[in-house]
C-alpha cells in the first residue's frame, strides 16, 4: 500500500485497539524499517506520546543478506505502547542459565555465589575520592574523573563484611561483590532482543513446516518464542490477549503453548481477514482458499 493507504488502513483498527484495552493493558506492534516512522506518529496520536514505552529492535535473522543492494535488513521494529503509562509495568524475565552461571564464590563465601561490580562512578565527589590499601600493600586511588561509589567509612564497613573483592592475589583494584540473593528475581527487559533469545524468521518457518507436513505457506511467519517473550512481559495467567492481525496464527500457538507449561488460562481471540491466497500457490494447491483457513488449521493442529 502507499503510505497515505497504509494509514487509513491501519489508523481505524488501532482507535479500536486502544478501546478495547484495558487500562493497565498494553500494544505490541511489529513493523518492518519502511513504515516504523509512520506507524510511530500514528500511535502517539492515538495512544498519546506519554504512553509510548520502547521500539525494540528484533533480530529477525541469524546471517547476512547477501544478494542486498544496500544494507542486509536483519531486524524489525516492535513498537510498545499502553493505554496508562503510569500504572503499567513490564514484569521481570526470568534469568537464564548463562546469566545465573556469571555468579561465582570463589572465596567460599557462605551467603553463596557473587560476582563483582565497579566500585567506582563517573563523578568527582572529593569525599569519595581516598586511598585505599590492597592487602598486598599496593595503594590504589578511583580512576581520573571518577570517585568511589562509596565515602570511606562505608567501604571499611563493607571490607568488614567481606564484600570487597581485591582479586585472588590481593592486589586488584577493589570491587564491590554483589549476591546473587540480592539481586532481584528476573531480569529487565533490554530493547534488543537478539534470534537466539526470542526466534528468527527461519526458525518460524520451520515451526510451520513441523505443523503442516513439510509446508510453511507464510514468508515471514513469527516465531513462537517471539511472542512468548511478549507474553512473558505483559500477561498473567488469566488474561485475554488480541491478536488482530494474526496471519500465521503465532499468537495462538504461544498462548496455549507457554499455558501448557506455566499452568496459565490465558485466553486469545485472533483476527484475520479471508484474503484469498494466490491462485497458483501451494496453499491453494492443498485446499486453503484464504489466509484465513490457513490460521484456523494452524491454531488447531497447534491445539493439538
Amino acid at each position: 500500500k502507499t503510505h497515505s493507504g497504509w494509514l487509513s488502513f491501519m489508523y481505524p483498527r488501532l482507535l479500536l485497539s486502544r478501546d478495547l484495552l484495558k487500562d493497565d493493558g498494553v500494544i505490541f506492534i511489529s513493523i518492518d524499517d519502511n513504515e516504523v516512522a509512520q506507524l510511530r506518529l500514528l500511535c502517539d496520536e492515538v495512544f498519546g506520546e506519554g504512553n509510548f514505552i520502547a521500539n525494540v529492535i528484533w533480530e529477525k535473522k541469524y546471517s547476512p543478506q547477501n544478494d542486498a543492494k544496500w544494507f542486509s535488513d536483519n531486524h524489525d521494529h516492535i513498537l510498545v505502547y499502553t493505554k496508562n503509562k503510569e500504572i503499567w509495568r513490564p514484569h521481570l524475565l526470568p534469568r537464564t542459565e548463562e546469566q545465573n552461571n556469571r555468579y561465582k564464590n570463589p572465596d567460599n563465601d557462605p551467603r553463596g555465589n557473587w560476582k563483582t561490580s565497579d566500585l567506582s562512578v563517573k563523578r568527582v565527589t572529593e569525599k569519595d575520592i581516598y586511598e585505599i590499601v590492597t592487602p598486598s600493600g599496593r595503594k590504589v586511588f578511583p580512576p581520573k574523573g571518577r570517585s568511589w561509589s562509596v565515602n570511606e567509612e562505608k567501604f571499611l564497613n563493607l571490607v568488614k563484611d567481606n564484600r570487597i573483592w581485591f582479586g585472588n592475589e590481593g592486589n586488584s583494584i577493589p570491587q564491590l561483590k554483589r549476591f546473587i540473593t540480592d539481586v532481584q528475581e528476573g531480569v529487565v527487559p533490554l530493547t534488543i532482543w537478539k534470534y537466539s533469545d526470542v526466534g528468527h524468521n527461519q526458525e518460524a518457518l520451520q515451526e510451520l513446516k513441523n505443523l503442516f507436513g513439510g509446508e510453511s505457506y507464510f514468508d515471514t511467519p513469527k516465531p513462537t518464542k517471539l511472542i512468548t517473550q511478549i507474553l512473558k512481559l505483559s500477561t498473567k495467567e488469566n488474561d485475554l490477549i488480541l491478536d488482530f492481525f494474526a496471519g500465521s496464527g503465532t499468537t495462538a500457538h504461544a498462548v496455549m503453548d507457554l499455558n501448557a507449561k506455566d499452568g496459565g488460562n490465558r485466553k486469545y481471540i485472533c483476527v484475520q481477514w479471508a484474503e484469498e491466497t494466490p491462485q497458483k500457490s501451494e496453499a491453494r494447491k492443498a485446499g486453503y482458499e484464504t489466509i484465513f483457513d490457513i490460521t484456523k488449521e494452524r491454531i488447531k493442529r497447534a491445539g493439538e
